[in-house]
């Protein structure tokens, strides 16, 4: 039986990530008046790439909850490979933090901390680092469901452990090698032998960076899967007390 109802398809929670979405927009446009400065203009497109993979698995869902055909079926395989494409960049607004410590100098005679502007920084690049993991925590939790009902659990939290470290390696390459979602189809040759450099280097810190990543999101998957899961059992005692009455 398909699963037609999730806690994290439901409206409220996208019409929050909306709003705090906009929100954080919104101090990236008061930053820039403020300094006469394109500073964190960048966050405008790496907050559009953070929400297309939750948009996409949400389609892969839509899909996978109407009568499967053959036609559907291959639809939403390539939109999984699509989705995988592009998933790190919704963790990778994790990193983003980095930027709130960008436009000050740890060395002046002034302390940085003193400013205003480096705590809106800090609290915009936090904001956005929450709501990229929970748009990729999100995501992932709709492609679990749908796995879960396709084979066993533990082959699907085999499947989730895999993604996790994927996504994680994903966004090593995009904050250390620079290479986007679309080059692992046009370059893929080029981006295995960064990787294969980073791992061998002496002072390399792949290993250790990615370990972080997984750990942050892996953490964040749990702790979002128990609140979801908690929700579901008190939805469904509400129902099964409504029906009693």
């Amino acid at each position: 039986m398909k699963d037609n109802k999730h806690p994290v398809q439901d409206l409220r929670l996208i019409v929050t990530l909306l709003v705090a979405t906009c929100c954080c927009l919104g101090v990236v446009m008061y930053l820039r008046a403020q300094t006469d400065t394109n500073m964190y203009r960048f966050l405008s497109w790496d907050m559009f790439l953070a929400w297309v993979p939750f948009i996409i698995s949400s389609c892969i869902r839509y899909i996978f909850n109407k009568k499967l055909t053959t036609t559907s079926m291959i639809c939403m395989g390539l939109m999984c490979g699509v989705w995988l494409f592009f998933l790190p960049n919704a963790a990778y607004l994790f990193t983003e933090i980095l930027h709130s410590f960008r436009y000050f100098d740890a060395q002046g005679e002034v302390r940085f901390w003193v400013n205003i502007d480096f705590w809106y920084g800090l609290t915009l690049t936090f904001a956005v680092a929450i709501i990229g993991l929970l748009l990729s925590t999100c995501s992932i939790i709709q492609l679990h469901g749908m796995l879960n009902q396709l084979v066993n659990k533990y082959i699907s939290m085999m499947v989730i452990g895999v993604i996790l470290l994927l996504s994680s390696i994903g966004v090593y390459i995009g904050r250390f090698n620079r290479w986007n979602s679309w080059d692992v189809l046009s370059r893929p040759g080029k981006i295995f032998v960064d990787l294969v450099n980073d791992f061998n280097a002496a002072n390399s810190m792949m290993v250790e960076f990615v370990a972080i990543v997984f750990t942050v999101q892996l953490f964040g998957y749990v702790i979002l899967s128990l609140l979801t899961a908690r929700s579901s059992s008190s939805s469904s005692l509400e129902r099964a007390k409504d029906l009693k009455l």
